[in-house]
């Protein structure tokens, strides 16, 4: 992904990324002049540049927090090790990690605020594996706060106007959870654009209803643009059409917010109430208090619950992970997935002590998406409850999905004849599987294959191996799983071809060029024939060595001997 940057430009681009959770370094650059920001599922990690006086040392210097002498010692450590500077000052104790955080955050928040402002220049984002890198800084201020706080830095009007865009469509409020629940802290003047966000008013309405300086609410307009809070439907009103009457949004706008997105910000305290002339319309809508300083147990509680969330998502059903009963309406499915979205929404591990929980956040906020997509559609949970059977009753005394009351209990599944018919179930099950696989219905055919492969066997059991390593692999959180299944199969079949030529293909991809041509090597020894393994082990095989001398030289024992 390249191009080139004009005005208005970079707050589409840094959301593109940010929504879309990618990987990769975005660099941007204008003449000589260079920035790079390095991104983990659409979080930033860090930030370069080969602008001398904007690096993240001489920015130190520059506020007083490191000396220079410290500085050019760290140095040249760096350049003679090849490290990281913050890792370099971590260790001789001339920063701590919690001041190291702060200072990258302000590190990327200046050279936002930077380029947020160039008219010209070109981008480029190369996407990278999926694997984090040891020494990895979490963030204390998420990605949306950074790009939040460098949209209000921008001092040219023309550059906020610009990326407005076309003013007279209508604005409406995101309905995707990772952006509604992200961590924000709100201005007076962005809750005021947020409560008068209700789906039928346009962007240009917007600034004109609201009695602050024009500049400022577009401000904070295209920050919450920016951020994916606040989003343009896809429809536009003709400029002079009058808007649908909304007599409460103009008496009462908070209750026109709803309570999620409203929830979704913690609102800043605000110096002096914004001037209006009415007190209620320029109030930020309302919103709990922000919690107390989490005591240790309140924090390890915290990681407890993460935890074993994750843990579970293997063994639970979609209607177990959103913590429902079968009978549960597609009411009471939406309120359960928006709540626990927002419980386990990935910008939680900016919290204190959670920075090393940031994968297993983000697995259980992508796997909460996948039941509600499941559950809230008549036809996909019809299917997915086919499949599930008729619900086991919940041991007396625990909690579970009981029936309403006064319905009958629900009878117990009858134990399978023998093996042969179980076998015969689980084959038809693997059938079933790979179709979903083919149709990219990839964790429901995960949830016909876990149970089949313990009654598999032969064929169908090998068959059934591949398809789940290759919708496991499918997500790359899962590519452990995906590999755990591979080496099973090949060691209950070393003539399994497919399943080394998958091994394989999952090394390379992740980079593991060793284990990669290992894999590769066994197809060919099975199958000299296998295009895509001679290919790899052409490419990334080492020359071999010839001896200088194969006498009776050390040299010439040493290669005879082996």
């Amino acid at each position: 992904m390249k191009g080139a940057l004009a005005e208005g430009v970079v707050p589409g681009l840094l959301r593109q990324i940010y929504v879309g959770r990618r990987s990769g370094t975005l660099t941007l650059g204008r003449g000589k002049e260079r920035h790079s920001l390095r991104f983990r599922h659409g979080h930033i990690v860090n930030a370069h540049t080969n602008v001398l006086e904007e690096r993240l040392g001489e920015m130190l210097v520059r506020r007083g927090l490191l000396c220079d002498a410290d500085l050019a010692r760290a140095t040249e450590v760096v350049e003679r090790d090849r490290r990281r500077l913050g890792e370099v000052l971590l260790e001789r104790g001339l920063i701590d990690r919690s001041g190291l955080e702060d200072a990258v955050a302000l590190h990327v928040h200046e050279m936002l605020t930077r380029v947020f402002a160039w008219p010209d220049g070109t981008y480029e984002f190369e996407e990278e594996p999926e694997g984090g890198t040891e020494g990895e800084l979490t963030l204390k201020l998420s990605t949306g706060e950074l790009i939040l706080e460098s949209v209000q830095a921008v001092r040219d009007p023309d550059v906020v106007r610009y990326a407005l865009g076309d003013m007279d469509r209508v604005l409406v409020l995101s309905t995707d959870p990772l952006l509604r629940f992200q961590t924000l802290t709100l201005s007076p003047a962005d809750g005021f654009v947020l409560s008068r966000v209700d789906g039928v008013t346009s962007a240009r309405e917007v600034v004109q209803m609201i009695p602050l300086p024009a500049e400022q609410t577009q401000k904070s307009l295209l920050g919450l643009l920016s951020t994916g809070v606040v989003e343009y439907a896809a429809a536009r009103r003709p400029r002079g059409a009058s808007a649908p009457s909304s007599p409460a949004a103009e008496t009462h706008p908070a209750p026109e917010t709803p309570p999620a997105a409203r929830a979704a910000a913690t609102p800043a305290t605000p110096p002096s109430p914004p001037p209006a002339p009415e007190p209620k319309a320029a109030a930020v809508p309302p919103s709990p208090p922000p919690p107390a300083s989490p005591t240790h147990d309140a924090a390890a509680e915290r990681r407890r619950e993460i935890l074993e969330a994750w843990e579970g998502l293997k063994t639970r059903n979609h209607f177990e992970v959103l913590g429902l009963a079968r009978s549960a309406g597609e009411t009471e499915v939406k309120e359960a997935y928006f709540r626990l979205a927002k419980r386990f929404h990935p910008d939680v591990h900016h919290g204190d002590s959670l920075g090393d929980l940031r994968d297993e956040l983000e697995a259980v906020f992508i796997r909460l998406g996948e039941a509600y997509d499941v559950l809230h559609n008549p036809r996909k949970r019809g299917e997915y409850e086919e499949r599930l059977g008729r619900p086991r009753p919940a041991p007396s005394g625990q909690a579970g999905a009981p029936a309403s009351p006064g319905a009958p209990e629900p009878e117990a599944p009858q134990p399978l004849q023998d093996s042969e018919e179980q076998a015969s179930m689980a084959e038809a099950s693997i059938r079933r599987a790979v179709k979903l696989f083919e149709q990219e219905k990839y964790w429901d055919a995960i949830q016909l294959l876990e149970p089949a492969l313990e009654a598999a066997r032969g064929k169908a059991r090998l068959r059934g191996q591949l398809t789940l390593a290759r919708c496991r692999a499918r997500n790359p959180k899962w590519a452990k799983e995906a590999e755990s299944v591979l080496l099973t199969a090949t060691r209950e079949d070393p003539q399994a071809v497919e399943a080394w030529a998958l091994l394989g293909e999952l090394y390379a991809q992740r980079g593991m060029r060793t284990r990669g041509l290992t894999m590769y090597r066994e197809v060919l020894k099975l199958n000299p024939d296998n295009e895509e393994a001679a290919r790899y082990v052409a490419a990334n095989a080492p020359a071999p060595e010839v001896p200088p001398d194969e006498g009776t030289g050390l040299l010439g024992r040493l290669f005879r001997r082996n």
